[in-house]
């Protein structure tokens, strides 16, 4: 069975701070908008359903992006989507023609933005410019000897977006070259982690997250260490009562938060608690993603045939991105951290059922569909709708955050 499936990939500023992101959707190769047909009687009805009341989740309240077929722009089905959250994205194969172009101008002037996705320099584009507010250039496939083919864009305050950045190095060059967005997933590959000292505050933080990965907690011990830190007392209280949690009852002290909600949950609000303080000074999206991974992670075990405890599987996502927030090797990291094997292993491996888990979460993010499908399979989970778990994640993240 085919779910319908939507993921994100982050769009950064020149600042790191996260504009929007593109949505990828699972109908085929190009991760377009389903191309709806204007004669279908549920179209309108389908796209509510499929798309509106999810945009706002996904994408955490950021833009959205969005490829749309020709078929479906001249039709106006962006027109049902807000104009001031959603960008419309043409695609690099669709054919201009009068109807496009038309459709383009209408919707313009209605107010939506249009982006012009994997621009190829090609002057048949010109004919469109008029209505583009923004290009995207994929520099796998132009290099990054731009200079002289970017001066137009710049004379008529056009702004670009580097898609497919991989490395720092080339997140580098981009912003020299004047792009004003970055596309790709160079803030969290290995390239940019460099061999340094933690910090002192990130090294106690750590040393507490130790504590935390024990097998058998010392209650009295924790929260000592937590009350003596007024910074961590307030953030996780802030945090267990937060709409994301949903007691029932407003949690009143560190000893109250303990003994109300257990151990595991205990384990894993203090722990997010951690994340957060060693990653303020990386980009916010590193931070989103783990918690995302952790929670979608979660959901998957516990909506399995075994129907798992799935608090194993939210360490694992929680911390399938701690070498780049601490720009430190895995191995390293994990030396200091009393996990069990398994989890070790789920986290450098991706081996055992955490780490296959881990493997389908990051196949999801990279909307490699057939590789999701592949590895679902072989866990027999074809009939869970990953779809809906990862909104799930997506709106306990948002919850999480707002707190």
């Amino acid at each position: 069975m085919h779910y319908s499936y939507i993921a994100r990939q982050p769009i950064f500023d020149r600042s790191l701070q996260v504009y929007g992101y593109e949505l990828l959707f699972r109908n085929s190769d190009e991760n377009v908008f389903p191309d709806l047909h204007p004669d279908e009687a549920t179209s309108q009805l389908l796209l509510q359903q499929h798309l509106i009341g999810d945009i706002d989740t996904v994408c955490l309240g950021k833009q959205a992006f969005i490829n749309f077929h020709s078929n479906t722009i001249i039709h106006k089905f962006p027109n049902f989507l807000d104009s001031k959250n959603v960008w419309i994205e043409l695609l690099e194969t669709v054919d201009i023609s009068p109807e496009l172009r038309k459709a383009c101008d209408i919707t313009s002037r209605h107010g939506y933005r249009i982006a012009l996705d994997d621009h190829d320099f090609s002057d048949r584009w010109q004919q469109l410019m008029p209505n583009i507010n923004l290009v995207k250039i994929d520099i796998q496939d132009h290099g990054l000897n731009l200079e002289k083919r970017l001066r137009w864009f710049k004379e008529r305050g056009l702004p670009l977006l580097a898609e497919c950045v991989e490395t720092q190095d080339e997140f580098d060059a981009c912003k020299e070259l004047g792009f004003d967005f970055f596309q790709g997933f160079f803030f969290e590959r290995p390239e940019i982690i460099k061999r340094q000292s933690l910090s002192p505050q990130k090294a106690s933080m750590l040393s507490l997250m130790s504590e935390v990965f024990k097998a058998e907690l010392d209650f009295k011990k924790l929260a000592k260490v937590i009350q003596a830190d007024l910074s961590l007392t307030y953030s996780l209280l802030k945090l267990v009562n937060s709409p994301a949690v949903g007691l029932r009852t407003q949690v009143r002290d560190i000893g109250h938060a303990l003994a109300y909600l257990g151990e595991a949950e205990v384990k894993k609000y203090l722990a997010l608690v951690i994340l957060a303080n060693i990653s303020n000074d990386q980009p916010e999206e590193l931070n989103i993603k783990s918690l995302t991974r952790a929670r979608f992670m979660e959901l998957i075990l516990q909506n399995g045939e075994e129907r798992r405890d799935g608090s194993s599987a939210f360490m694992v996502g929680m911390l399938s991105l701690i070498d780049v927030i601490l720009q430190q090797p895995l191995d390293d990291i994990l030396a200091k951290l009393p996990l069990a094997p398994e989890l070790n292993e789920a986290l450098t491996e991706r081996s055992g059922k955490i780490g296959r888990m881990l493997a389908i979460v990051e196949a999801y993010e990279q909307a490699d569909w057939d590789k999701v499908d592949t590895l679902m399979s072989a866990q027999n989970l074809n009939d869970m709708d990953l779809g809906k778990l990862y909104l799930d994640a997506s709106q306990w993240c948002r919850l999480l955050l707002a707190a």
